[in-house]
């Protein structure tokens, strides 16, 4: 006999008390590389700010040149996005979401090093991209490997990856409570207390983590108000209103995104013909947001606009409206890798500030100053955009230091969600991509489907060679009670002999019969990607009970076997996972299953 084992599954190993703090551990250490890669991130994105606008326009002949900034970076992101790491492409938001909901909080390692350089060089190039998004997937892609290195179960590889959501988002926008609210909201959907404190923690770790080295908050000069109950009754028609312009914001990017699908050109240039617009819009608008993240574009907005604002300024503030669709849904939709979180803040503070202009003007000394709905603005646009009124609610007024603001972003931010949920249908700028794809993160799940093998599977295998005797595997059969061996040849999965293909062996031929002359050599397997349900299907379709895994890209590399019992075992701690905590109390159970 040649025993293949593996290191088993850690957090089995340990008590159901003791994973509580384990992960909680995890989510310190989540927090704190969460934090430091959005310092990290942001730097880069400075750097490669200052070659291509310092170094290369600087240098050049022309002012005309800036329009070329964004094409270049395209012409370099294209190759990374497109055929090095796809899940770079785009926002990556919805990737991490996938990976929560359908892959065990599985994603590959290397993203994190590809997302940093193709998203620095998008925004630091002039194309109008967001970086959250970016930072969310650098944290989650940690939160991630953290897992895959300490072969965690798919439950605590979603809390790690979720964990570095929560310290990316936090450290950007000094809102710990606000980013740990957004990966609950937004990525996960679907949370347990006893999950939240991890996230929370890790929230507050990368706050402070960035915070140490930079001044988080995207420098917004945010304007200082007390609202009046107009303002408060002004808010029911603000929400509606700018939920329906945030399904049409979401639509038009989806268009734009289709049609650069279909551009007959090859994928790598797709990026660089995206940067088009983003150039010719820095030629007019460089001073206003429209290239790069925007964040100085909605600075500038809170620093002019004044009572005195005139009806000028609000035809101005829908042309960078404009503008920044066009720029955003050529530069993102086109495969440059970056987020929509900071574009559609953008969007809905130029829009805010255009409707506080207007309403100002039409209710004269009775509403707050103009700038303030630009605030308003930017939370109830997000809000129906993204699906995320709690995340508006709190980080606003987190971001600010001031909760004076919350009565009239909670009528905003709700009524905002509740019409974009209707114009889009129940999807969000996030989760269309995925509903496109069959994937729709907010419909019943049968509990199977959401596990994956690679969280039930055993990973310690007892394998035969094709030499081995039938009666060495019989005695194998009595000694470990398992009635099934993986064949291995020179590491290689070649076959797998069952007690049925035992027990066709005469007893006096046993010792002179050799596995490779008895064994089924079409094996049929599964891959630890793949859902517990389909290795149910897969067995009770061929009569058998256990499934070798193997790699999924190396069919004959064996990671594990899984059992029928293995099934029922990882369903029971999935259901248990479900309870809330109080009534886990209640049963006194707490010990967890053992493989």
């Amino acid at each position: 006999m040649s025993p293949n084992l593996e290191a088993g599954d850690p957090i089995r190993d340990i008590s159901e008390d003791y994973r509580w703090v384990f992960i909680a551990l995890l989510a310190i250490v989540v927090g704190a590389v969460g934090g430091l890669g959005a310092v990290i991130f942001r730097g880069l994105i400075e750097f490669v700010k200052t070659i291509f606008f310092s170094g290369l326009l600087g240098h050049a002949p022309s002012p005309y040149f800036v329009v070329l900034l964004p094409i270049i970076g395209g012409l370099i992101v294209g190759p990374i996005v497109y055929s090095i790491a796809p899940e770079t492409r785009g926002d990556g938001i919805p990737v991490i979401m996938e990976a929560v909901h359908k892959r065990g909080g599985l994603i590959r390692k290397r993203v994190c090093l590809f997302v940093i350089t193709a998203a620095a060089i998008t925004a630091g190039s002039g194309g109008s991209a967001g970086r959250e998004g970016p930072i969310a997937q650098i944290g989650a892609s940690f939160g991630s490997a953290i897992g895959q290195i300490l072969k965690l179960g798919g439950g605590e590889m979603r809390v790690l990856a979720t964990c570095g959501v929560a310290a990316g988002i936090a450290g950007t926008f000094n809102a710990p409570m606000g980013g740990a609210i957004f990966s609950m909201e937004v990525i996960s959907r679907r949370f347990s207390a006893s999950d939240a404190v991890p996230v929370l923690l890790s929230a507050v770790v990368g706050n402070a983590v960035a915070a140490s080295f930079i001044h988080p908050v995207p420098d917004f000069i945010l304007p200082k108000f007390v609202f009046t109950t107009y303002d408060l009754a002004i808010c029911f028609i603000l929400g509606p209103l700018f939920g329906l312009l945030a399904g049409i914001w979401v639509r038009a990017y989806y268009v734009f995104e289709d049609l650069f699908t279909r551009l007959p050109i090859k994928n790598e240039l797709k990026p660089a013909t995206g940067g088009i617009v983003a150039g010719i819009s820095g030629l007019y608008l460089l001073d206003y947001g429209i290239m790069g993240v925007g964040y100085d574009g909605i600075n500038h907005v809170f620093r002019t606009v004044t009572p005195d604002s005139s009806y000028g300024l609000v035809a101005f503030l829908l042309l960078l409206v404009a503008a920044k669709v066009l720029a955003t849904s050529f530069t993102v939709g086109s495969g440059g890798s970056g987020g929509l979180f900071a574009p559609t803040l953008y969007l809905g503070s130029m829009l805010g500030a255009a409707f506080g202009i207007t309403v100002y003007h039409a209710f004269p000394g009775m509403v707050a100053a103009p700038a303030a709905y630009g605030l308003l603005g930017m939370g109830a646009f997000f809000a129906g955009a993204a699906r995320a009124p709690l995340t508006c609610i709190v980080m606003i007024p987190e971001m600010a230091s001031n909760y004076s603001r919350l009565p009239p972003l909670i009528i905003s931010c709700i009524l905002s969600a509740a019409v974009a949920q209707i114009v889009l249908k129940g999807g969000s700028m996030y989760t269309i991509r995925l509903m496109r794809r069959g994937i729709f993160l907010d419909a019943p799940q049968p509990v199977l489907e959401s596990i994956l093998i690679g969280e039930a599977m055993q990973r310690q295998v007892t394998t035969v060679t094709p030499e081995t005797t039938v009666l060495d595997v019989r005695d194998a059969i009595a000694k470990y009670n398992y009635t099934g061996y993986p064949v291995l040849k020179d590491g290689d999965l070649v076959g797998m002999i069952a007690f049925d293909d035992v027990r066709k062996v005469p007893p006096e031929d046993q010792a002179k019969t050799l596995v490779k002359d008895v064994a089924v050599k079409n094996v049929i397997f599964a891959r630890p990607d793949q859902s517990v349900k389909l290795a149910m299907d897969i067995m009770y379709k061929n009569g058998i009970g256990r499934l070798p895994v193997v790699a999924s890209d190396d069919s004959r590399r064996l990671l594990g076997i899984i059992t029928r019992t293995d099934v029922i075992k990882a369903y029971e701690q999935r259901t248990r996972e479900m309870q809330p905590m109080e009534i886990r109390e209640m049963e006194g159970d707490g010990g967890g299953h053992e493989r």
